[in-house]
């Protein structure tokens, strides 16, 4: 029998499911929580993807919440508005200082602080936070950090900003008494950092099949009405949710609407749902082409998320061509596609292909509208019978090996150990 653990994750981006976005730790926690542990979770007050103070009101600078049983605290940052310039860099250094004097001012002491990137400044703050309160530090690896920055970022290996990062980088991997990467190779990159590989844990992205299983959450109004015009329509519904970032390539699914119009197919509609720093640029693209095959809608609560993705014939994933592929991804909406039995359509060249293991849909290459329109095609050409037999092999998949139990049971090693 394990001694009860008493565990603080500090996640400058975490979300609860009331709000949009992945919500990884809220998930564990609750799991956690359930076989008698303790969490706490610190984190942001100002929304990454509305770009919006929500959780804190006048003056306060923190807040404890709890939130179906788990407990939040709220930490004012920096405000930015739009864009990845000094304004968000300043967020970011703001959360991870203010952090440390929040931690040490409350009476509770962790058995373990687990810092999770993507930036690591956060990482730092736990290593501060956890050698000050006699703590045990894990620290959580999601973006390769300053590996990314080369990658999608264009920076120089030689810049000084990257060099940098790749001083901290190395030294919270020495500081952590274990780290969790959510990349299946991840620790092939790290143990070039002279990181001994069993101090290394994968622990990828999954799904809580508890909110798989709620039937009567109701998704808002005009999108529900969007939703049953279309399917009255007859149309085969090729949804995307998640970010509209640079790094989610969606104008391939533009262009690929393009390509299916002009090719006189009229019976397949894309959803694009969900916001981003490239939407309005999408969304205009879509209007000058006069596509009257894409629709797009605001992002909605996770805890909604269920209930649209059932409404999808296929569910697709695009990202871009990027060499980090080589060390896999743990994609959280293809998990969340797997979930709803939804037969999918993913671009990439990662060296892991979870659609591919499962046989639940097709793998195209990225960045290649003209690959992605005939694998819709082919896929929109079958019958639903065969959709959901190729989405119901994604369901076993998924609750096999990325449901939330058995990934908190990974965990749960680390934390004791």
């Amino acid at each position: 029998m394990y001694k009860a653990v008493n565990l603080w994750i500090l996640n400058h981006h975490a979300t609860p499911p009331d709000t949009p976005g992945h919500t990884r730790h809220f998930d564990f926690a609750q799991e956690l929580m359930k076989q008698g542990h303790q969490v706490s979770i610190f984190t942001s007050s100002f929304s990454h993807r509305t770009r919006k103070e929500e959780r804190l009101k006048g003056k306060q600078i923190y807040r404890r919440e709890n939130i179906n049983g788990v407990e939040f605290i709220w930490i004012r940052t920096a405000p930015y508005y739009k864009g990845n310039d000094w304004r968000r860099v300043v967020n970011m250094l703001s959360y991870s200082f203010l952090v440390i004097p929040l931690g040490l001012m409350l009476e509770k002491v962790p058995d373990v602080i687990l810092a999770s990137s993507p930036h690591p400044f956060t990482g730092l703050a736990g290593y501060i936070l956890a050698k000050a309160k006699g703590a045990r530090f894990v620290f959580e690896v999601r973006d390769l950090w300053p590996q990314t920055f080369v990658e999608i970022g264009g920076y120089s290996d030689k810049s000084f900003v990257v060099k940098l990062l790749r001083a901290l980088e190395k030294f919270l991997y020495r500081k952590a008494s274990r780290i969790v990467v959510l990349l299946p190779k991840a620790s092939d990159y790290i143990v070039e950092s002279g990181v001994p590989d069993n101090k290394i844990v994968y622990i990828p992205n999954g799904i809580s099949p508890e909110l798989y299983s709620k039937t009567n959450v109701r998704l808002p109004e005009e999108l529900d009405a969007l939703l049953t015009r279309l399917k009255s329509g007859g149309k085969v519904l090729v949804g995307y949710t998640g970010a509209h970032g640079i790094a989610n390539a969606l104008h391939t699914t533009i262009e690929t609407a393009k390509l299916l119009q002009e090719g006189g197919v009229d019976n397949i509609h894309f959803l694009l749902v969900g916001d981003g720093a490239e939407k309005e640029r999408l969304m205009e693209k879509a209007e000058y082409w006069g596509l009257n095959n894409v629709s797009f809608f605001n992002s909605i609560p996770k805890y909604a998320m269920p209930t649209l993705l059932r409404a999808f014939d296929i569910a697709v994933r695009t990202g871009r061509k990027s060499g980090l592929g080589e060390y896999g991804i743990s994609p959280n909406k293809v998990f969340d596609y797997m979930a709803s039995a939804k037969p999918i359509i993913w671009t990439s060249t990662a060296i892991n292909n979870p659609v591919a293991e499962a046989l639940c849909g097709m793998t195209v290459s990225p960045e290649n509208p003209g690959e992605m329109a005939k694998s819709i095609s082919e896929l929109s050409g079958l019958s639903d019978k065969e959709r959901q037999d190729m989405g119901m092999r994604g369901y076993d998949y998924v609750m096999k090996y990325h449901s939330v139990p058995v990934l908190v049971s990974k965990l749960l090693e680390v934390l004791k150990n």
